[in-house]
């Protein structure tokens, strides 16, 4: 590339073209020139020189400089002084630039007399490069993809070229002055492909933080190589190390390895169980796009992530995690992994899937974070799907799998354990709503499923209906292989509801919406062959309104509106089995005996014009009221308040049944939140309140019950002497949260965030305040994101303690995770 820039040399001033003797040879059809201000000198024949505003150029090749001279006979280039350099994309920046054509080589400095900046520069035309005449302009155009600091280097046949000593930046926002490097004794530069470096030091604001003895790093998007280690702890597994190795298979498929080891945290008591995990471990995630979408996308997508792990801890008791299992040996080999697929099969059809499995059930909290919402989860589930979705219809095929993480056996094994409902399979069809005739519309949708044990016909949970390995089984019916009085079964169900609505105009003013829905529901018990059906039509009326009023003109235009709305739906009668045994929320749809109910609501909101269409909301403020008719008594009573005051947010729900017998069951959702915007995209805080009336466990369960209903906690009997100290005294009682939170953003690219929760426990009796968690973020990146350094700990309930570490840099992959 130095070659076609210095092949001949033309001499021109300001207000001509001065030829230089060449052969044919250099000629090779380029027209070079060589441009100055001032009166040129040269050696007749040999030497030419330009000075001021000198430039030496070659097709999208230029040289500029305040001086430039050029050697005939030694084919040398030497610019001095204010020094721009671009070729094919790599821009360079210098005080003394010299070129020699017949070795390939260029040296460089900089003004304090070490090494001059090169940049190589993406997503910018060479010939718009080309024209670009300050420092400033070349810094800022395109894209910088890597930068590096050296006094000479030497060009290679392919194109790449062999850098001497020299300080190496795989990308940075200001490419003159960056904020980091890594300093290498010599290295070898692919552009758009690869760097390998010889012992390299990385150099964070001139201090070194590591220092390797090779590394090869990729400068493509794709490139196969070692990425930055990840290092990574937690209270569960404390410290631990992997070291991934991503390789391309192709334009369409990778694979990243990544050996690991966690070094674990053994409990203080060697005699009891603990969770976590201990020893080695490969990752492995294959990624793969093979067909592109002609529409844009992806017609064909996923990835196939899976870990293996040996675990040296000591094996545990499969139904409680605390307990060691007798004579325990280490925990041996463990692995988990999940699958995500994405097809478009063409006419409309589709095809997902997304699997997660573990090889035991105590593997799921040994690996997540601590979180007891989220370990309070029982299962894990894995679906897939094939479907078509047409302009007016839906119809799908679907499997899942549910398995249960409430103990740890291993998912597969001939060890007793509650048998788990799946869904084997579900077929839907549905068309939404479409215009029938006048103002009716109409939609159905149909429902086929199998809810069936994967290794049986038989939940076989006992007479009382709950499997629970740790209970004593009272009449020996449980897991006896028999069908006894209480015990599920698998069953198919065809589930069938249309529906037809109607709209009306009342008056101009009124909208009038009524709706009739059947649900017909034919159930097929497996074991018994028996067959029945439940039936039922529901009728319901929608009256609704919208009021609204215009305040101001233009840009301070703010519109009020006020939408009231009564609703009254009924079943009035049950047909065929008026209670089914509940397996999910369609069998525990609708009363026995029906039901008549009533909603008034109103709602309000207050808009203000952003833009030339836009609106932002300043405010809202819903209230709903529910009656029912057959119990002669008011229903639930729900309300929510939101406003937006300048920088300030706050909002506000709240749920209120009074006539609910259990006093504690009344107040059924209370929560608030603000938020202050103290200087916009730079300081906010917020504060929450939440009170928590039930486990994860026990909202999922009125949806989901393909898994028997967990064991739920025995409130103390009322002649027990219980302390407000013992974990009894709050068994099924309401934990009331207070979140506080902060996040800072400082214009020289760091941001610092902190949060806490405080619960409050049982605030009726005991009162017992406790700081839950709290947890501390540290960030820090340069406003382009070409890296980042993020670091959080978290400090949770007693001593336990989470936190990460990890650089991303851009290209290169992420340090830590």
């Amino acid at each position: 590339m130095v070659g076609l820039l210095l092949l001949t040399v033309a001499l021109t001033t300001a207000s001509g073209q001065l030829p230089v003797p060449s052969s044919p040879e250099d000629l090779l059809g380029e027209t070079v020139e060589l441009r100055g201000d001032v009166r040129v000198e040269t050696e007749p024949g040999q030497v030419i020189t330009a000075r001021k505003n000198a430039v030496l150029r070659t097709g999208t090749s230029v040289i500029r400089a305040d001086e430039i001279t050029y050697n005939h006979t030694t084919q040398v280039a030497e610019a001095r002084g204010n020094v721009r350099l671009v070729m094919r994309g790599l821009v360079g920046f210098a005080e003394h630039l010299t070129v020699d054509r017949r070795t390939r080589t260029l040296t460089a400095e900089s003004a304090s007399g070490e090494g001059a900046a090169f940049v190589q520069k993406d997503n910018v035309a060479p010939e718009a490069l080309a024209a670009l005449e300050t420092s400033e302009q070349l810094a800022k155009a395109g894209k910088n993809t890597f930068s590096f600091t050296t006094k000479g280097f030497r060009f290679k046949e392919d194109g790449s070229y062999v850098l001497e000593e020299s300080s190496f930046t795989p990308c940075d926002c200001d490419v003159l002055t960056p904020s980091w490097r890594i300093s290498t004794r010599g290295a070898e530069v692919k552009p758009g492909e690869s760097a390998t470096l010889t012992v390299p030091a990385v150099h964070v604001y001139g201090v070194p933080v590591l220092l390797l003895p090779w590394v090869y790093l990729p400068l493509a998007e794709r490139a196969s190589g070692l990425l930055l280690p990840e290092v990574t702890g937690s209270g569960l597994s404390g410290f631990q190390l992997d070291e991934p190795i991503f390789l391309t298979l192709g334009r369409s498929y990778d694979v990243t390895l990544s050996p690991g080891y966690a070094f674990g945290n053994d409990p203080k008591d060697p005699t009891v169980g603990s969770l976590g995990v201990k020893g080695p471990r490969l990752s492995t995630e294959f990624r793969y796009v093979p067909l592109a979408d002609p529409e844009g996308g992806a017609a064909i997508e996923g990835r196939l992530w899976w870990q293996f792990l040996y675990d040296l801890k000591p094996e545990r008791d499969p139904l409680n995690p605390n307990v060691l299992a007798p004579d325990a040996r280490q925990r041996g080999l463990r692995s988990w992994g999940l699958l995500e697929h994405r097809q478009k099969l063409g006419n409309g059809y589709f095809a997902r899937a997304d699997v997660k499995l573990y090889s035991d059930g105590f593997l799921f909290s040994d690996t997540t974070t601590n979180s007891g919402f989220a370990r309070s989860y029982y299962y894990v589930p894995s679906t897939a799907t094939v479907y078509h979705r047409g302009q007016d219809d839906y119809a799908g095929l679907a499997l899942a799998y549910r398995q249960d993480l409430r103990w740890g056996y291993p998912l597969f094994g001939d060890a007793p354990r509650p048998p788990v409902f799946q869904e084997l399979p579900t077929l839907r069809y549905a068309i939404p709503p479409v215009p029938l005739l006048g103002p009716l519309t109409g939609g159905v949708e149909l429902e086929l499923s199998r809810l069936s044990p994967l290794g049986g016909l038989l939940g076989d949970e006992g007479t009382d209906g709950v499997y629970w390995p740790t209970l004593p089984d009272a009449d020996g019916t449980q897991g006896n292989g028999r069908l006894d009085p209480g015990e599920r079964q698998a069953r198919t169900r065809l589930d069938v509801l249309p529906r037809v609505n109607a709209t009306f105009d009342v008056g101009g003013v009124l909208r009038l919406t009524p709706y009739l829905v059947v649900r017909e529901s034919i159930y097929l018990n497996e074991v018994e062959r028996q067959t029945s059906h439940r039936g039922y039509g529901m009728v319901g009326a929608y009256l609704d309104t919208e009021l609204s009023r215009v305040f101001g003109e233009g840009a301070t235009a703010i519109r009020h509106s006020l939408m009231p709305s009564v609703e009254l739906r009924a079943v009035p009668r049950v047909f065929g089995q008026n209670a089914p045994q509940v397996y999910d929320e369609v069998d525990a749809a609708v009363p026995a005996d029906g039901f008549f109910q009533g909603q008034v609501a109103l709602r309000q909101k207050v808009l203000r014009r952003e833009g030339a269409t836009g609106t932002s909301e300043l405010g809202r403020l819903d209230v709903v009221q529910g009656v029912d008719f057959l119990e002669r008594r008011l229903g639930e009573t729900s309300g929510r308040i939101r406003a937006v005051l300048g920088p300030v947010t706050a909002e506000a729900r709240g749920r209120l049944d009074l006539f609910t017998p259990e006093v504690d069951e009344r107040l059924t959702q209370l929560s608030a939140n603000i938020g202050w915007s103290i200087l916009p995209n730079r300081l906010s805080v917020n504060a929450g309140y939440e009170r928590a009336l039930a486990s994860s466990e026990q909202v999922r369960r009125p949806i989901d019950m393909l898994l028997p209903p967990p064991f739920e906690p025995q409130a103390p009997s009322p002649g027990a002497d219980v302390s407000c100290s013992s974990a009894a005294a709050f068994a099924n009682k309401p934990v009331d949260r207070v979140l506080m939170g902060a996040a800072a953003s400082f214009p020289f690219g760091l941001n610092v965030g902190y949060g806490a929760e405080v619960q409050r426990k049982d605030p009726a009796r005991c009162d017992v305040p406790e700081l839950f968690s709290q947890t501390l973020s540290v960030s820090f990146s340069p406003s382009c994101d070409c890296w980042r350094l993020n670091s959080w700990a978290r400090l949770g309930p007693g001593t336990n303690f989470d936190w990460g570490l990890s650089v991303t840099v851009l290209n290169l992959g992420t340090f830590g995770r």
